[in-house]
């Protein structure tokens, strides 16, 4: 007799008249028959797409389109405008099946198109479903998958790595699989930094804003030095004159040391090798003067005390 895995096996999904559409699709998406990439596709779901939401369970979306149920990413649904709230549906597609939290309540995930609070500025989207690690490297531990066409706020910068923030969660994900979004909010959370020394990679605009909504207020050649004293996101802050401007952080990097006698302009992290995935050394306070020994990139090569290592150029003045 042949044996069946009942555990693997969805039933047949009851066919039931719903009340209306309660969400609609922000991308083309992949209607699958479980909550995860590796169950199988029912069928693909144009932008715009409307369906009525079931329920949440961690990062996907149980939903019901015409008279198929199916899973996507719970990131990628808008709620639709409505007047009144739906009505549920007279029966459920699938009993759920209790859901062991200890102590946690899963939440539903916010729209794509819309931050997770106010003070979150988001400067990127995600355009894969990618791991987000607790360090930048595929050693660190996964914290959550986050999915494709999610908003996110760029932090840091590591190699091949960014550190992103998505409002609830702060990890590393490839820098690879990120692009740009103009998001017009007003430049509030500015961080001010110890004032450090770039080079325009480019022709550049400098704008009064951050966002190239802005308008341009000058224009450096590549190979411009600049002073770079706050960050907002993915953007910098430079001195002009008596004045400020705003530029990409994708567009500079940091000078090349002239003196042999670099000071540490902040805290900073003394590696093994001329990158953050080396091992960490030890850490040197602001105001600590030190050799420099070589140059690589973003990176020098400096002797501290007992150590030799290296560090970000950008932390150095």
């Amino acid at each position: 007799m042949k044996k069946i895995d009942f555990a693997r096996t969805n039933p047949i999904p009851i066919q039931v008249v719903v009340a209306g559409p309660t969400h609609r699709t922000t991308t083309e998406l992949k209607l699958r028959k479980g909550a995860g990439r590796h169950y199988a596709t029912q069928c693909m779901l144009a932008e715009g797409s409307e369906v009525y939401l079931l329920r949440i369970s961690g990062l996907w979306a149980s939903v019901q389109h015409h008279q198929t149920f199916g899973w996507l990413p719970a990131q990628c649904l808008e709620r639709l405008s409505v007047g009144q709230p739906a009505k549920p549906p007279v029966a459920r597609a699938l009993k759920a099946a209790p859901v062991i939290t200890q102590g946690f309540t899963p939440r539903s995930a916010a729209s794509p198109a819309e931050p997770v609070d106010d003070d979150f500025i988001p400067t990127h989207r995600s355009t894969a479903d990618l791991n987000l690690r607790k360090g930048s490297g595929t050693n660190y531990p996964v914290l959550r998958v986050l999915a494709a066409d999610v908003l996110i706020r760029k932090l840091d910068e590591a190699g091949t790595w960014t550190k992103i923030s998505t409002g609830q969660d702060t990890g590393w994900v490839p820098s690879a699989y990120l692009e740009q979004v103009k998001i017009q909010r007003p430049a509030t959370g500015i961080q001010p930094l110890a004032p450090v020394e770039f080079t325009t990679t480019v022709r550049l605009n400098v704008r009064t804003g951050v966002g190239d909504q802005y308008p341009v207020m000058r224009i450096l050649q590549a190979g411009t030095a600049v002073r770079v004293n706050g960050s907002l996101g993915a953007w910098r802050r430079i001195v002009i004159d008596q004045d400020h401007g705003w530029v990409p952080a994708s567009q500079l990097q940091p000078r090349y040391l002239s003196s042999t006698t670099p000071v540490t302009a902040v805290q900073t992290t003394l590696y093994q090798g001329a990158s953050a995935n080396y091992r960490a050394l030890t850490q040197i306070n602001a105001g600590e003067e030190l050799l420099a020994i070589a140059n690589r990139g973003q990176w020098t090569k400096v002797q501290y005390g007992r150590f030799d290592g290296w560090v970000n150029t950008a932390h150095l003045r």
